[in-house]
């Protein structure tokens, strides 16, 4: 993005004497435009599986019957991860994965990777597994998971019966300053 942004002031300068607004207006509003674009999912080299809500009136249905059933083909853990198109958190980890997808490949052989998209606007998402839909908060009961409210980004590792292995932080949001932040992710994933 970087040389985009580049590229774009440099011709932003050369209209300048031709225009009223100053290059800098314009390189800013170009750089707002880009961080606007910014994707909140996992990268597609890591090949997640991909559960897109189904709205139905008053939910936002996520069906998490293929990826249970994939776990259970291939017997490995799920890794799920609820991200939102619209949360600032996610589009932050989406970028880390990006900068770490060789590192990231290694950790995540051993599970099936499962990216269910969301957004933070909209009916509440609710989640399916095979013919029972459940609410937020139902959800993480049937799954064993004691934390409250639903947080963006969340994870969860489950086993292929949705029973949550071990509990993962919510909300979290790699710091790229931090060089740990990648070797605390892939312990996490790996135990």
């Amino acid at each position: 993005m970087t040389s985009v942004f580049n590229l774009f002031k440099a011709w932003a300068k050369s209209l300048a004497p031709a225009c009223l607004v100053p290059a800098q207006c314009l390189a800013g509003l170009f750089s707002l435009l880009m961080l606007g674009f910014a994707q909140a999912q996992i990268p597609a080299e890591l090949s997640p599986l991909l559960v897109t809500p189904v709205t139905n009136g008053s939910e936002r249905v996520l069906d998490l019957s293929l990826a249970l059933d994939k776990s259970k083909q291939l017997n490995k853990p799920l890794l799920l991860y609820l991200g939102a198109s619209d949360c600032p958190y996610c589009k932050s980890y989406s970028a880390f994965l990006s900068r770490n997808t060789a590192a990231m490949k290694i950790a995540l052989a051993d599970v099936v990777l499962v990216d269910i998209r969301s957004s933070l606007r909209g009916p509440r998402p609710s989640f399916q597994i095979y013919d029972k839909v459940f609410t937020a908060a139902e959800f993480k009961s049937r799954i064993g998971d004691p934390t409250s409210g639903l947080r963006y980004p969340s994870w969860w590792l489950l086993d292929s019966n949705a029973q949550q292995l071990r509990p993962w932080p919510s909300g979290w949001d790699p710091d790229e300053a931090d060089p740990q932040a990648l070797q605390a992710h892939i312990r996490l994933i790996k135990g």
